[in-house]
């Protein structure tokens, strides 16, 4: 695809990546409780997280955050990118559904369905901010 910048991409999905994984650990404290982990066996987590993976309100929560950090991603693709910023906003989008379809995991359907079908306009949105923000003459 012409112009589009595979680091800008690349750097933005580490970016998201580290958010995600932040935002990722506070939601599971939030709903797991702090003494989660500590001390836990293998199975007790996965036992744990079985019991989050039914918690509609950390999911719906888990889902916005993860659209929220999605437009940051396709914002901050564009931006590095410095040019065509939908094409770079739309590769960042691109790479994340690939992602998200492989570590999908054991989340309930409607979530991965919803999840999958907001990653391009979140993507997308991100694009459209940054070259709202590049446009702007500086004064």
């Amino acid at each position: 695809m012409p112009n589009i910048s595979i680091r800008a991409v690349i750097l933005a999905s580490l970016a998201v990546l580290g958010v995600d994984f932040v935002s990722s650990m506070v939601l599971t404290q939030m709903f797991g409780g702090p003494s989660f982990g500590s001390g836990m066996s293998q199975e007790q987590i996965r036992s744990a997280y079985q019991v989050l993976l039914q918690d509609v309100r950390y999911l719906t929560l888990g889902l916005i955050l993860g659209t929220a950090s999605t437009v940051l991603g396709g914002y901050l693709a564009a931006r590095l990118a410095g040019s065509v910023p939908y094409f770079n906003a739309l590769a960042f989008g691109v790479l994340g559904l690939l992602l998200s379809m492989i570590g999908a995991g054991e989340l309930p359907t409607w979530f991965k369905v919803i999840g999958l079908l907001l990653t391009l306009p979140a993507a997308l949105l991100g694009g459209h901010l940054a070259k709202l923000h590049m446009s702007k003459p500086v004064s």
